[in-house]
């Protein structure tokens, strides 16, 4: 039925429904079913009477392509009331006072498509209201493709009701206003559109009451005033998933609940001071994963848990740029982070900041943990702790603080009366995460503890923390002098800084459980610079490993030793070295003095030890033994070189004479140094092949040779402390070249002078790697030169059985041979700088051979001759082969004069081919020793 007598407003209408009327238009159907289309209705009155379309007790009815224009004060476009409502391309002003867009009461229905309401004043753009009845009755609506605008009223409220949106746009104006106002059991779905609202206290979404939902998928919503929410589920509950938040001005939040609120794909921007991207207050709960929170502007937090409020996030991205900007807030909260990544920037801007006191709750702890997370504040530590109680988790993550300190743990003092001091307790567990930054505590009333697990690695130093323990996995890069209550050293601490030596305090007691301590030194005598550990109470029971890097001492002899450790209680536990402290030419110990503990350079063992030699490294053996070799290698004689030259003059009818040769050498010694320390032993290979290039005679008697020659040899050698028991290996592998020229006077019955000279160049490359160091690659090079002489006499033949022949000669020799050969000075890994000495060396050998020269007659016409023969050798060495290691001497002993016996024989299996061979060894003091076997060929063409 349509009432057209209501209060007699002129009223058209016909079969369809269709009304016109000159002014007031109004349509009341009750209980029945109405439409219109294509018409412009205008209305001015007031109250109820001021809507144009009234739909009561179960009606239904459409409207399409029509303009409501509603003026007059609460009245509107349309109400329905427990009826039903369909619309489509319309468009509604309500510009009275308090009106309404569209009014749904009680248990009514509406579907609405392309609806375009914009209310002025304070009118609202859609009511649903279902709380005229108790129980209440719930109107719902479904909105499409629509928009909503209003001024200093709410777009959407909803108090009690069912409201889906599908790409709907919903604004406000105006102060106090709200796109969406869900209230007393309203439940809104939102899926693509926009809300904003411009003004102060104006929230996109407000969710006040606890029976109230609201969820917003592929929505953007934004607000600009200060004061305002993107969404507040202040009370009630929200789903936000696949949007954009943007908020404009201070204090102004994008997302915020007192209840629960969950976020997945969400980007969320404030700009404003004091702006949060998400809050959390009065025990709410709010989750948020697969999202970025960016926030502008001084003390605009991302994330800010209050009094028992907690939020979860996961694959959070934070960007927050400001004075105080922090990426993560917690008042007596709980912030649960995971595979997130925080960056802040701005003075005081720290990754975390943690107040509360405990007036904020019955138990004011912040509950904080980290998993998988990345924290880079960049001007700010990266956690501050002000005056609160802070339980703090952090796995698999990364801490730094781009003004040096990680953490900052505050107190506050209460100038009056320190009774009202408030100090702060933190348990700071690290597992498997790296901390970059300083520990600082202003106090050590403030109880701070920081357990490193897991391989976690804190760079930095502490100050004042109550206590520190690394188990045997993480590290402690400490990168400045440090100051801690107690400290358990399961792991490693490395002095980082090398160009200042910091110390640890320790004001407790310290217990090193197999930990290691890593420090630096300057290392030569008592007074040198060095890292310490100084412990006010005791070292408890157990064992630290210290390593000690040399940045660059020489190495002394020390009397007291250098001091790493003093404890002024009961040094109950051991500090004992691990690796080598090596500098210079020395080995450094670690010896245990009264309750402290020194480095020193004297072996170890009963008494003071300060009448004790220091103790060399092995290595200055190996040093030494790679010089000798590389200059005695491709030492030689004359008779080593071309056996029995004198073989050659089978040939000497002929116009031209020339030969090439072949020798190899093998041969091993052994020698200590000046200190009776260090033993080496060198196992050496020679081969030399060369050639005469030229054979002729002055005078048709005497004979010369010109030839060339070229060589390759190594040693291979090791040296052993007999003190400290190390070792060291040196490695020689190089190569000669050079030429020689021979006098002989080779008289009618081979006897007379002869005169011999050499010249070779030699280059190396060598290897020296001592137990426990870096491998030392270095090359040496120079020119070894000869001059020798000798004279042969027949004394004497006879015969003897089977009619062999046999002639005796006695050759007394007399060799000079200069020694050129150089190593490179060379800087170790350690920073010690090593010079070889001994080049130069004049070796001086006199000596006498004795031969007997055997010919058979069964080789009567075959030029088969041999020569068994024995030499006896006096040589001296006008130098040491010594190596200086940062000044520090360490020299070859023993072989400044030295005997030496060979044996061998000297054979021509026919005018061409000779063959020759020998076995000597060489003897000098303190046990030096040198033994070697040589073979020899030659073949003249």
């Amino acid at each position: 039925m349509i009432n057209a007598s209501l209060y007699s407003l002129p009223v058209f209408f016909s079969v369809s429904l269709a009304v016109w009327a000159q002014t007031n238009d109004t349509i009341i159907v009750n209980g029945k079913e109405g439409a219109i289309s294509d018409k412009t209705l205008n209305n001015s009155d007031i109250g109820i009477n001021g809507f144009i379309i009234r739909a009561m007790k179960g009606a239904s009815f459409s409207a399409t392509n029509s303009f409501l224009n509603s003026s007059g004060i609460r009245g509107g476009g349309a109400i329905i009331q427990d009826s039903k409502f369909y619309g489509r391309d319309l468009n509604i002003n309500v510009s009275g006072s308090h009106g309404t867009g569209i009014y749904l009461a009680g248990k009514s229905d509406a579907a609405l498509d392309h609806i375009n309401i914009h209310g002025k004043g304070t009118a609202v753009g859609l009511q649903m209201d279902g709380t005229q009845h108790r129980p209440f009755t719930l109107p719902t609506a479904k909105i499409n493709d629509s928009t909503l605008s209003t001024e200093n009223g709410d777009s959407i409220m909803v108090m009690s009701g069912d409201l889906a949106l599908n790409h709907v746009s919903a604004s406000t104006l105006g102060n106090d206003t709200h796109a969406i106002n869900a209230n007393m059991a309203a439940t809104v779905a939102m899926e693509g559109g926009k809300l904003s609202t411009q003004g102060t206290q104006s929230d996109a979404v407000w969710i006040p009451s606890d029976d109230s939902s609201v969820s917003l998928s592929h929505v953007d919503v934004a607000t600009q005033g200060n004061v305002s929410i993107g969404v507040n589920a202040q009370v009630g509950t929200a789903k936000v998933s696949t949007s954009t938040v943007e908020t404009h001005g201070e204090r102004s939040y994008g997302l915020y609940t007192e209840n629960q609120l969950d976020g997945d794909n969400v980007a969320i921007t404030t700009f404003g001071n004091n702006a949060v991207g998400l809050f959390t207050a009065n025990g709410g709960k709010a989750t948020l994963i697969n999202s970025n929170i960016s926030t502008q502007g001084e003390l605009a937090a991302a994330l800010v848990a209050y009094p028992q409020a907690r939020i979860d996030a996961n694959n959070v991205r934070i960007d927050t740029s400001g004075k105080q900007g922090f990426g993560l807030w917690s008042r007596a909260g709980t912030l649960n982070v995971n595979k997130s990544i925080i960056t802040t920037s701005g003075e005081a801007a720290a990754g975390l900041y943690v107040n509360g006191k405990p007036s904020d709750a019955s138990h004011p702890e912040n509950h904080i943990r980290m998993n998988n997370v990345t924290l880079h504040a960049g001007q700010a530590q990266a956690i501050d702790v002000n005056a609160t109680q802070l339980a703090l988790e952090v796995k698999d993550s990364s801490l730094t603080g781009g003004n040096g300190q990680v953490m900052t743990v505050r107190h506050f003092a209460d100038p009056q009366d320190k009774k009202n001091n408030i100090y702060s307790k933190v348990t700071f567990n690290a597992e498997n995460s790296t901390l970059n930054g300083n520990m600082l505590s202003s106090s050590f009333n403030n109880a701070v503890r920081a357990n490193l697990t897991g391989g976690s690695i804190f760079n930095g130093a502490a100050d004042k923390v109550s206590s520190i323990t690394l188990d045997s996995s993480s590290q402690w890069n400490m990168n400045n002098s440090s100051l801690v209550g107690q400290l358990t050293n399961n792991g490693t601490i490395t002095f980082s800084d090398k160009k200042k030596f910091d110390t640890l305090n320790v004001a407790g007691d310290y217990l090193g459980d197999g930990g290691t301590l890593v420090m630096n030194g300057i290392l030569a005598a008592d007074d040198s610079p060095i890292n310490k550990m100084i412990v006010g109470g005791d070292v408890q029971q157990g064992t630290t490993h210290v390593a000690i890097n040399n940045l660059g001492g020489h190495g002394a002899q020390t009397v007291e030793g250098i001091e790493v450790v003093n404890v002024a209680g009961t040094s109950k536990g051991n500090f004992v070295k691990t690796g080598r402290i090596v500098a210079g030419a020395y080995d450094y110990d670690l010896d245990k003095k009264g309750q402290n503990w020194y480095l020193t350079s004297h072996p170890t063992g009963p008494g003071d030890g300060t009448d004790k030699p220091s103790v060399l490294r092995p290595e200055g053996g190996s040093y030494v033994a790679n010089l000798a070799a590389a200059n005695t290698l491709f030492v030689m004689s004359l008779h080593d070189r071309l056996g029995e030259p004198q073989f050659t003059d089978t040939l000497k009818d002929k116009n031209e004479v020339t030969s090439l040769w072949l020798r190899q050498v093998g041969g091993h010694n052994s020698w200590h140094d000046s200190s009776g320390q260090l033993r080496s032993q060198g196992n050496r290979y020679v081969a030399q092949i060369g050639g005469d290039l030229a054979q002729w005679s002055e005078n048709g008697a005497d004979r010369w040779h010109l030839g060339f020659m070229a060589g390759y040899g190594n040693q291979h050698s090791n040296t052993h402390n007999r003190q400290s028991h190390f070792h060291s290996k040196g490695t020689l592998d190089g190569y000669s070249v050079g030429g020689y020229a021979t006098w002989y006077a080779n008289a009618a019955d081979q006897t007379g002078a002869y005169l011999d000279s050499w010249l070779q160049y030699a280059w190396f490359t060598n290897d020296v790697k001592g137990e426990k160091q870096a491998t030392e690659h270095y090359k040496s090079h120079g020119v070894i030169t000869s001059l020798e002489g000798g004279y042969t006499w027949k004394t004497g033949e006879f015969w003897g059985s089977h009619g062999s022949r046999n002639e005796w000669f006695i050759q007394p020799q007399a060799q000079l041979v200069w020694m050129g050969v150089r190593a490179d000075t060379h800087h170790e890994d350690n920073r010690t700088v090593v010079k070889g000495e001994g080049d130069g060396n004049l070796l001086t050998r006199l000596g006498i051979k004795t031969y007997l020269k055997g010919h058979h007659a069964l080789d009567n016409g075959k030029q088969r001759e041999f020569q068994p023969f024995i030499v006896v050798n006096w040589l001296h060495n006008t130098r040491k082969f010594a190596a200086k290691m940062d000044g520090a001497r360490v020299s070859q002993d023993g072989a400044t004069n030295l005997l030496e016996l060979k044996m061998g024989v000297e054979g021509q299996i026919d005018s061409r081919l000779n063959l020759w061979g020998n076995v000597g060894s060489q003897f000098g003091g303190h046990a030096y020793n040198d033994t070697g076997a040589m073979v020899g060929v030659k073949y003249n063409f």
